[in-house]
């Protein structure tokens, strides 16, 4: 870091997470000295600069010279070579894409929940971010567990158009001019017809059964809660709508924890916005966390199916706190504690 800041790179600056790290630095004043965008200029939705107005660059023109910090935000098939190129510039990479998980030494990192792996991923220059709902889910359960250690969690993950990205929100928009106009929409994006729709597919289909969709939760949420045997189904469903998402989640525990101890819990958790105070209406939904920071808890219940349980409603948006604030959070310790 400079006197003037830091050296930022942005992988995929025209997408819609892209988009949304920019914004984010920005509102929570990160120190930048420069900005070095990328994007490819031959994309369908590639845009020649930012909503700050800094130039975006083509992909073929990135440089890390003297980057200190690196957001992985598009282009996942060519993550592998820039963190190499950027590690061996000294820089840290923060990755969005999901590309560098798979292999399981990469860091996944959400602050709230495991910010002792840091270290870790400063020595070989690489983090990563979770997808958003096992970010949601790891923020909400940590605190249940340390409480009552969990022991078995049943997921139903609404997640929205936007995860397929541009063409996801496209797709979503054509249908439903489409159908409103009594013209039978093409099937492109998603496997069937998402307008007034709701798809039980998120991603290609893997071992046992389940989607990738269903697998990077399951997976991704035992790795940040560092619970690798937790029991944990997940069946994740597209939904019509272009932003938020939302996690219908059942608990049990080994030890007992209702509903009044849990809302305690939750109210006092880091990262955690409870909205549930035992009233009718005490829930936001996915159009309501639209810009925000928060995971939001609602409609916390007790589970009477077993001896010690629990029923959730958790809401986030996505893109924003799932993506974008979690990231830069990431950057901000990462960077705070090496400098």
């Amino acid at each position: 870091m400079s006197a003037d800041g830091y050296v930022v790179v942005v992988i995929g600056a025209g997408s819609e997470v892209g988009r949304e790290v920019a914004a984010v630095l920005r509102e929570r004043s990160f120190p930048i000295s420069e900005w070095r965008l990328y994007d490819d200029p031959t994309a369908d939705d590639a845009v020649s600069a930012d909503e700050g107005s800094e130039e975006i660059f083509p992909l073929d023109a990135i440089t890390f010279e003297h980057a200190d910090v690196v957001f992985l935000c598009g282009h996942g098939a060519h993550a592998s070579e820039w963190a190499e190129r950027a590690a061996g510039e000294g820089a840290l990479t923060i990755d969005l894409t999901q590309a560098l998980v798979e292999s399981g030494d990469v860091p996944l990192v959400v602050p709230e929940v495991n910010p002792e792996v840091l270290a870790e991923g400063l020595e070989r220059g690489l983090l990563a971010c979770p997808i958003a709902s096992a970010t949601a889910l790891a923020v909400v359960l940590k605190p249940i567990d340390a409480a009552a250690e969990l022991k078995r969690v049943v997921v139903t993950a609404l997640e929205p158009v936007s995860n397929g990205g541009r063409e996801g929100i496209d797709a979503l928009v054509r249908q439903t001019r489409d159908l409103l106009s009594g013209v039978s929409p093409d099937i492109e994006v998603f496997p069937h017809r998402i307008a007034f729709n709701l798809i039980p597919q998120v991603g290609d289909f893997v071992s046992g059964g389940r989607t990738r969709g269903e697998w990077l939760t399951e997976s991704q949420a035992r790795r940040v809660l560092d619970l690798p045997d937790l029991p944990i189904t997940v069946t994740s469903l597209y939904v019509p709508i272009f932003f938020g998402q939302a996690c219908i989640v059942n608990v049990e525990t080994e030890h007992p924890l209702d509903a009044v101890a849990a809302r305690a819990l939750l109210r006092e958790a880091p990262g955690v916005l409870l909205v549930d105070e035992g009233a009718a209406d005490g829930y936001l939904t996915p159009g309501d966390v639209i810009g925000s920071e928060a995971t939001h808890v609602g409609r916390v219940r007790d589970d009477p199916t077993v001896p010690y349980g629990l029923a959730l409603w958790i809401t986030i948006d996505g893109l924003r706190k799932g993506g974008a604030v979690n990231a830069v959070q990431v950057a901000e310790r990462a960077l705070g504690a090496r400098d």
